[in-house]
Protein backbone atom coordinates (compact mmCIF):
# COMPACT_ATOMS: atom_id res chain seq x y z
CA UNK A 1 0.00 0.00 0.00
CA UNK A 2 2.94 2.68 0.50
CA UNK A 3 4.01 1.43 -2.68
CA UNK A 4 1.11 3.30 -4.61
CA UNK A 5 2.13 6.90 -3.42
CA UNK A 6 5.87 6.51 -4.28
CA UNK A 7 4.89 5.20 -7.66
CA UNK A 8 3.03 8.53 -8.40
CA UNK A 9 5.36 11.00 -7.02
CA UNK A 10 8.45 9.36 -9.53
CA UNK A 11 5.18 9.45 -12.30
CA UNK A 12 4.81 13.57 -11.63
CA UNK A 13 8.45 14.10 -11.21
CA UNK A 14 8.82 11.94 -14.64
CA UNK A 15 6.44 14.27 -16.41
CA UNK A 16 7.68 17.65 -14.81
CA UNK A 17 11.52 16.76 -15.78
CA UNK A 18 9.60 15.68 -19.65
CA UNK A 19 8.34 19.11 -19.45
CA UNK A 20 11.01 20.56 -18.29
CA UNK A 21 12.74 19.26 -21.10
CA UNK A 22 11.15 21.10 -23.58
CA UNK A 23 11.37 24.36 -22.25
CA UNK A 24 13.54 27.03 -23.97
CA UNK A 25 14.65 28.96 -21.12
CA UNK A 26 16.05 32.40 -21.68
CA UNK A 27 18.01 34.16 -19.09
CA UNK A 28 19.40 37.99 -18.59
CA UNK A 29 20.97 40.28 -16.34
CA UNK A 30 22.58 43.30 -18.31
CA UNK A 31 24.08 46.21 -17.46
CA UNK A 32 22.22 49.66 -18.76
CA UNK A 33 18.52 48.31 -19.01
CA UNK A 34 16.26 50.71 -17.94
CA UNK A 35 13.03 49.28 -16.86
CA UNK A 36 11.13 49.52 -20.14
CA UNK A 37 9.49 47.26 -22.69
CA UNK A 38 11.98 45.10 -25.02
CA UNK A 39 10.60 43.71 -28.30
CA UNK A 40 10.32 39.92 -29.10
CA UNK A 41 10.50 40.09 -32.55
CA UNK A 42 9.81 36.32 -34.13
CA UNK A 43 11.39 35.13 -37.42
CA UNK A 44 11.34 31.85 -37.91
CA UNK A 45 8.84 29.39 -38.62
CA UNK A 46 6.56 32.09 -38.21
CA UNK A 47 6.44 36.35 -37.78
CA UNK A 48 5.05 37.40 -34.55
CA UNK A 49 5.68 39.98 -31.59
CA UNK A 50 5.58 39.51 -28.18
CA UNK A 51 7.05 41.69 -25.21
CA UNK A 52 9.49 41.31 -22.07
CA UNK A 53 9.37 43.40 -19.24
CA UNK A 54 12.64 43.29 -17.34
CA UNK A 55 13.15 44.41 -13.81
CA UNK A 56 16.28 45.92 -12.47
CA UNK A 57 18.18 44.96 -15.67
CA UNK A 58 16.62 41.14 -15.07
CA UNK A 59 14.35 39.02 -17.29
CA UNK A 60 13.17 35.24 -17.58
CA UNK A 61 11.61 34.47 -20.81
CA UNK A 62 10.26 30.85 -20.96
CA UNK A 63 8.25 29.25 -23.84
CA UNK A 64 7.80 25.87 -25.57
CA UNK A 65 8.68 25.43 -29.04
CA UNK A 66 7.20 23.27 -31.77
CA UNK A 67 10.66 23.67 -33.52
CA UNK A 68 13.81 25.44 -33.58
CA UNK A 69 12.59 28.88 -33.32
CA UNK A 70 14.81 32.49 -34.44
CA UNK A 71 14.01 35.78 -32.55
CA UNK A 72 15.27 39.13 -31.75
CA UNK A 73 15.41 41.01 -28.69
CA UNK A 74 14.66 44.64 -29.89
CA UNK A 75 15.15 48.03 -27.82
CA UNK A 76 12.31 50.27 -29.11
CA UNK A 77 14.42 53.63 -28.17
CA UNK A 78 17.83 52.43 -29.98
CA UNK A 79 16.94 49.51 -32.67
CA UNK A 80 19.78 47.91 -30.98
CA UNK A 81 18.86 43.82 -30.81
CA UNK A 82 20.40 40.44 -30.02
CA UNK A 83 19.30 37.35 -32.02
CA UNK A 84 18.69 34.59 -30.04
CA UNK A 85 18.09 30.70 -31.01
CA UNK A 86 15.35 29.08 -29.82
CA UNK A 87 15.27 24.95 -29.04
CA UNK A 88 13.50 22.62 -26.73
CA UNK A 89 15.27 21.71 -23.79
CA UNK A 90 17.98 24.16 -24.14
CA UNK A 91 18.86 27.63 -21.99
CA UNK A 92 20.59 30.83 -23.07
CA UNK A 93 22.15 33.46 -20.69
CA UNK A 94 22.71 36.89 -21.49
CA UNK A 95 24.85 39.79 -19.49
CA UNK A 96 26.77 42.39 -20.52
CA UNK A 97 24.99 45.17 -22.20
CA UNK A 98 22.51 45.45 -25.30
CA UNK A 99 25.32 47.47 -27.21
CA UNK A 100 27.90 44.56 -26.55
CA UNK A 101 26.26 41.42 -25.03
CA UNK A 102 27.82 38.67 -23.40
CA UNK A 103 25.71 35.18 -24.81
CA UNK A 104 26.25 31.58 -23.49
CA UNK A 105 23.97 28.90 -23.44
CA UNK A 106 23.56 25.71 -25.76
CA UNK A 107 23.49 24.54 -29.37
CA UNK A 108 24.06 27.95 -31.51
CA UNK A 109 23.25 30.26 -29.02
CA UNK A 110 26.71 29.18 -27.58
CA UNK A 111 28.25 29.32 -30.98
CA UNK A 112 27.02 32.83 -31.78
CA UNK A 113 28.12 33.67 -28.98
CA UNK A 114 31.78 32.66 -29.12
CA UNK A 115 31.72 34.39 -32.66
CA UNK A 116 30.24 37.81 -31.30
CA UNK A 117 33.20 37.73 -28.97
CA UNK A 118 35.42 37.77 -31.36
CA UNK A 119 33.70 40.25 -33.31
CA UNK A 120 33.55 42.53 -30.39
CA UNK A 121 37.33 42.67 -30.45
CA UNK A 122 37.81 43.24 -33.75
CA UNK A 123 37.98 47.41 -35.18
CA UNK A 124 36.42 47.33 -37.95
CA UNK A 125 33.52 46.17 -40.52
CA UNK A 126 35.16 44.28 -43.15
CA UNK A 127 36.89 42.06 -40.13
CA UNK A 128 33.47 41.33 -38.52
CA UNK A 129 32.09 40.28 -41.89
CA UNK A 130 35.06 38.18 -42.32
CA UNK A 131 34.53 36.53 -39.01
CA UNK A 132 30.77 36.13 -40.19
CA UNK A 133 31.99 34.87 -43.69
CA UNK A 134 34.21 31.93 -41.48
CA UNK A 135 31.56 30.96 -39.29
CA UNK A 136 28.59 30.78 -42.25
CA UNK A 137 31.37 28.13 -44.15
CA UNK A 138 32.08 26.29 -40.86
CA UNK A 139 28.60 25.83 -39.49
CA UNK A 140 26.65 24.97 -42.85
CA UNK A 141 23.72 23.15 -40.18
CA UNK A 142 23.09 26.22 -37.86
CA UNK A 143 20.44 29.15 -38.35
CA UNK A 144 22.72 31.41 -37.06
CA UNK A 145 24.45 30.99 -40.39
CA UNK A 146 21.08 32.13 -42.09
CA UNK A 147 21.21 35.50 -39.45
CA UNK A 148 24.39 35.80 -40.02
CA UNK A 149 23.95 35.96 -43.92
CA UNK A 150 21.30 38.42 -43.46
CA UNK A 151 23.23 40.62 -41.11
CA UNK A 152 26.30 41.03 -43.06
CA UNK A 153 25.75 40.48 -46.69
CA UNK A 154 22.09 41.00 -46.84
CA UNK A 155 21.65 44.46 -44.77
CA UNK A 156 23.87 46.35 -46.66
CA UNK A 157 22.90 49.07 -49.53
CA UNK A 158 25.23 47.59 -52.43
CA UNK A 159 24.75 43.69 -51.27
CA UNK A 160 27.21 41.40 -53.44
CA UNK A 161 24.67 38.85 -54.94
CA UNK A 162 27.46 36.33 -55.97
CA UNK A 163 28.75 36.36 -52.53
CA UNK A 164 25.57 35.98 -50.86
CA UNK A 165 24.83 32.58 -52.88
CA UNK A 166 27.90 31.23 -52.53
CA UNK A 167 27.36 31.59 -48.62
CA UNK A 168 24.23 29.79 -48.99
CA UNK A 169 24.96 27.15 -51.52
CA UNK A 170 26.70 24.46 -48.72
CA UNK A 171 24.25 25.06 -46.26
CA UNK A 172 21.68 21.95 -45.46
CA UNK A 173 18.34 21.80 -46.93
CA UNK A 174 16.90 22.96 -43.61
CA UNK A 175 18.64 25.99 -43.34
CA UNK A 176 17.82 26.84 -46.74
CA UNK A 177 14.05 26.07 -46.27
CA UNK A 178 14.15 28.04 -43.22
CA UNK A 179 11.22 30.95 -43.62
CA UNK A 180 14.24 33.78 -42.78
CA UNK A 181 16.47 32.49 -45.47
CA UNK A 182 13.76 32.20 -48.16
CA UNK A 183 12.98 36.26 -47.27
CA UNK A 184 16.72 36.97 -47.84
CA UNK A 185 16.65 35.09 -51.32
CA UNK A 186 13.80 36.73 -52.27
CA UNK A 187 15.03 39.72 -51.47
CA UNK A 188 17.97 39.58 -53.78
CA UNK A 189 18.68 42.70 -56.22
CA UNK A 190 16.86 41.96 -59.21
CA UNK A 191 19.17 41.28 -62.53
CA UNK A 192 17.98 40.13 -65.93
CA UNK A 193 18.80 36.11 -65.44
CA UNK A 194 17.91 36.17 -61.59
CA UNK A 195 14.39 33.60 -61.45
CA UNK A 196 13.87 35.54 -57.89
CA UNK A 197 13.27 39.12 -59.89
CA UNK A 198 9.88 40.08 -58.13
CA UNK A 199 10.31 40.00 -54.67
CA UNK A 200 7.51 38.51 -52.35
CA UNK A 201 8.97 39.80 -48.81
CA UNK A 202 10.50 43.20 -47.40
CA UNK A 203 13.51 42.34 -44.97
CA UNK A 204 12.73 44.30 -41.40
CA UNK A 205 14.46 47.40 -40.90
CA UNK A 206 14.92 49.73 -38.48
CA UNK A 207 14.25 53.84 -38.87
CA UNK A 208 14.39 57.01 -36.86
CA UNK A 209 11.87 59.29 -35.56
CA UNK A 210 12.46 63.45 -35.86
CA UNK A 211 13.78 63.13 -32.33
CA UNK A 212 16.10 60.51 -33.53
CA UNK A 213 14.83 57.13 -31.64
CA UNK A 214 14.32 54.13 -33.44
CA UNK A 215 10.74 53.50 -34.33
CA UNK A 216 8.79 50.22 -33.68
CA UNK A 217 6.59 50.42 -37.22
CA UNK A 218 5.22 46.83 -37.63
CA UNK A 219 1.93 45.56 -36.87
CA UNK A 220 -0.04 43.41 -35.25
CA UNK A 221 -1.55 39.60 -36.56
CA UNK A 222 -4.21 41.36 -39.38
CA UNK A 223 -2.60 44.78 -40.01
CA UNK A 224 -1.38 46.51 -43.00
CA UNK A 225 0.87 49.04 -43.48
CA UNK A 226 1.62 51.18 -46.39
CA UNK A 227 5.79 52.08 -47.14
CA UNK A 228 5.39 55.48 -49.11
CA UNK A 229 8.31 56.64 -50.03
CA UNK A 230 8.44 60.43 -51.05
CA UNK A 231 10.78 63.67 -50.85
CA UNK A 232 9.97 67.04 -50.25
CA UNK A 233 11.39 68.25 -53.70
CA UNK A 234 9.52 66.16 -55.47
CA UNK A 235 5.40 67.67 -56.32
CA UNK A 236 4.11 64.63 -57.01
CA UNK A 237 5.00 62.32 -54.27
CA UNK A 238 3.75 65.48 -51.80
CA UNK A 239 0.52 65.69 -53.92
CA UNK A 240 0.02 61.42 -53.63
CA UNK A 241 1.11 61.82 -49.71
CA UNK A 242 -1.42 64.49 -49.23
CA UNK A 243 -4.04 62.12 -50.66
CA UNK A 244 -2.98 59.38 -48.38
CA UNK A 245 -3.30 61.08 -45.41
CA UNK A 246 -7.11 61.04 -46.04
CA UNK A 247 -7.16 57.91 -46.66
CA UNK A 248 -5.71 56.58 -43.14
CA UNK A 249 -8.57 57.63 -41.26
CA UNK A 250 -11.15 55.04 -42.88
CA UNK A 251 -9.29 52.37 -41.27
CA UNK A 252 -8.89 51.08 -37.55
CA UNK A 253 -5.52 52.10 -35.99
CA UNK A 254 -3.81 48.65 -35.34
CA UNK A 255 -5.33 47.56 -39.10
CA UNK A 256 -3.59 50.59 -41.57
CA UNK A 257 -1.01 52.54 -40.79
CA UNK A 258 1.57 54.67 -43.16
CA UNK A 259 5.53 54.76 -43.08
CA UNK A 260 6.61 57.66 -44.90
CA UNK A 261 9.79 57.30 -46.38
CA UNK A 262 11.67 60.52 -47.01
CA UNK A 263 14.61 60.44 -49.72
CA UNK A 264 15.34 64.30 -48.97
CA UNK A 265 18.85 65.52 -48.27
CA UNK A 266 18.41 68.28 -45.48
CA UNK A 267 16.63 67.82 -42.13
CA UNK A 268 15.15 71.38 -42.44
CA UNK A 269 13.47 71.26 -46.11
CA UNK A 270 11.93 67.57 -44.69
CA UNK A 271 10.99 68.85 -41.01
CA UNK A 272 9.05 71.59 -43.30
CA UNK A 273 7.24 69.00 -45.26
CA UNK A 274 6.84 66.45 -42.54
CA UNK A 275 2.80 65.76 -41.33
CA UNK A 276 2.20 65.36 -37.03
CA UNK A 277 3.06 61.75 -36.48
CA UNK A 278 0.29 59.80 -35.09
CA UNK A 279 -0.47 56.08 -34.45
CA UNK A 280 -1.23 55.86 -38.18
CA UNK A 281 0.98 57.97 -39.44
CA UNK A 282 5.10 57.77 -39.35
CA UNK A 283 7.60 59.97 -40.67
CA UNK A 284 11.01 58.79 -40.81
CA UNK A 285 14.27 60.12 -42.39
CA UNK A 286 18.25 59.04 -42.69
CA UNK A 287 18.86 61.65 -45.00
CA UNK A 288 20.89 59.18 -47.34
CA UNK A 289 18.21 60.06 -50.27
CA UNK A 290 18.19 57.45 -53.31
CA UNK A 291 21.35 55.78 -51.08
CA UNK A 292 18.77 54.45 -48.30
CA UNK A 293 19.39 51.04 -47.64
CA UNK A 294 15.26 50.47 -47.93
CA UNK A 295 15.38 51.96 -51.27
CA UNK A 296 17.80 50.35 -53.29
CA UNK A 297 17.05 47.06 -51.63
CA UNK A 298 13.48 47.34 -53.07
CA UNK A 299 14.74 48.61 -55.89
CA UNK A 300 12.96 52.00 -55.92
CA UNK A 301 14.13 54.34 -58.93
CA UNK A 302 11.59 57.28 -59.20
CA UNK A 303 8.90 58.81 -56.90
CA UNK A 304 6.26 58.75 -55.89
CA UNK A 305 6.49 54.82 -54.73
CA UNK A 306 4.86 52.93 -52.39
CA UNK A 307 4.79 49.16 -51.14
CA UNK A 308 1.40 47.59 -48.99
CA UNK A 309 2.76 44.73 -46.45
CA UNK A 310 1.11 42.68 -44.21
CA UNK A 311 2.42 42.20 -40.77
CA UNK A 312 4.90 39.62 -42.06
CA UNK A 313 6.31 42.10 -44.08
CA UNK A 314 4.79 40.06 -47.14
CA UNK A 315 4.07 42.37 -50.12
CA UNK A 316 0.58 42.98 -50.80
CA UNK A 317 0.94 45.09 -53.91
CA UNK A 318 2.75 48.55 -55.02
CA UNK A 319 1.38 51.48 -56.53
CA UNK A 320 -1.47 51.59 -55.36
CA UNK A 321 -3.47 55.15 -54.62
CA UNK A 322 -6.61 56.82 -53.77
CA UNK A 323 -9.85 54.31 -54.27
CA UNK A 324 -7.54 51.50 -55.23
CA UNK A 325 -5.80 51.31 -52.14
CA UNK A 326 -8.74 51.51 -50.30
CA UNK A 327 -10.37 48.84 -52.00
CA UNK A 328 -7.55 46.85 -51.32
CA UNK A 329 -6.76 46.99 -48.34
CA UNK A 330 -10.81 46.99 -47.36
CA UNK A 331 -10.33 43.32 -49.46
CA UNK A 332 -7.34 42.22 -47.02
CA UNK A 333 -8.88 43.12 -43.70
CA UNK A 334 -12.01 40.90 -44.93
CA UNK A 335 -9.98 38.09 -45.58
Amino acid sequence: MKLLPTLTALSMLFLLSCKGDSTFTLQAEMDGLADKPILVVYDDPISKLDTIFPKEGKFNYTFVPDTITLFRLVLPETGEMIPVFADKGQEMTLSGTFQAPGITGDGMNGEYGALLKEIQALKDSASAAQAAEKFIQAHPSSFASAYLINKYFIQTPSPDTKKIEQLIAPLTGNIKDSRILSVILKALPAQEDNARQNKEYVNYFSCKDREGKYISWTGEKGSYTLLNFWASWDKESLVRRDSLEKLVGKFPEKKFKVLNISLDYEKDKWLEKCKKDTGKWIETCDFKGWNNPVVKQNQIHALPANILINNSRKIIATQLYGQALYEKVKEQLKE
